[in-house]
This record gives structure tokens, C-alpha cells and sequence, in this order.
């Protein structure tokens, strides 16, 4: 593994999406037909169309995690929320996850986002600032960023 301090965390973009791709086929290789399709989900969250996005963690060596991000109306939670309910990384990098969901955190707070929930079987103990939510999942309040006008 590389030096941790080289880990950089960022909103995928379109123009990940080969890298990425490639990334998951030698993680889970999946036949031509399920390949295209996930491929079309991984585009429509790259290109942050409104249907969420994907965050990637990568270092000079590659890929070390993508997290994918459901940009979902939540009726208890009063708006919207990003719901995480994969990991496709090491389960044993918490690392990476930790730094992906703290970039999620920012994200949600830099775009007026005020919840994130996780699927609780992404982490065993509740990962810096969630808290579990009585629906059964990790729960973030992204308290939104405050606006500079000038």
C-alpha cells in the first residue's frame, strides 16, 4: 500500500469514467450485457446529473475505493438525502472509506444536503460524526455551509 498522506478523495467526473470502469471489471468482472449496464449507472453518477455521484479515492499506484452516492427524497428526514448503501473498496480500508465519506459530508454541506445515510453493513462502528438513525442506518446531519457573498 502507498504512503497514506498521497490518498486523494474527490467527486468523480465524467472523464473517470474509463479508469473507474476498469477498476470494478478487475474487482468483479460481470458478463457483456450487466457490464454495460453498470457502466451507464457509473456515467450517470460521474456526470452528477441530479441522480447522485461517486466518490473516488485514489493514490499515484491507482484506485483504492469508490463510493457510489443515490441522491434520494427521504420523506422522515423532510428532503433530500445521499444514501450509500455500497463500498468498492478493501472492507478492511477504513482509511478510505472515512476520507470518502468526510468528501461526501463536505459535498452535502457545500450543495444543501442535509442527510447521509449508510447502509450499516459498510461500517461495523458508527464512522466519525454519523450516529445510527432509527431507520437502522449510519446517519449524518451535513449542517449546510454558510454563504459568502463578494
Amino acid at each position: 500500500m502507498s504512503d497514506p498522506s498521497s490518498l486523494q478523495v474527490r467527486p468523480g467526473i465524467t472523464a473517470d469514467a474509463d479508469v473507474v470502469d476498469a477498476w470494478l471489471h478487475t474487482r468483479q468482472p460481470l458478463p457483456v450485457p450487466a457490464a454495460r449496464a453498470r457502466r451507464v449507472m457509473l456515467e450517470a453518477l460521474l456526470g452528477q446529473g441530479g441522480q447522485g455521484l461517486c466518490v473516488v479515492a485514489a493514490t499515484v499506484d491507482g484506485m483504492r475505493g469508490c463510493l457510489p452516492v443515490s441522491l434520494a427524497p427521504n420523506l422522515s428526514l423532510h428532503g433530500q438525502a445521499c444514501c450509500v448503501t455500497e463500498w468498492w473498496g478493501d472492507p478492511a480500508d477504513a482509511e478510505a472509506l472515512e476520507a470518502c465519506l468526510a468528501m461526501l459530508g463536505d459535498w452535502c454541506r457545500a450543495h444543501g444536503v442535509r442527510h447521509v445515510l449508510l447502509a450499516p453493513g459498510l461500517s461495523a462502528t458508527p464512522p466519525r460524526g454519523f450516529a445510527l438513525h432509527p431507520s437502522g442506518m449510519w446517519h449524518l446531519v451535513a449542517t449546510p455551509a454558510a454563504k459568502v457573498l463578494g
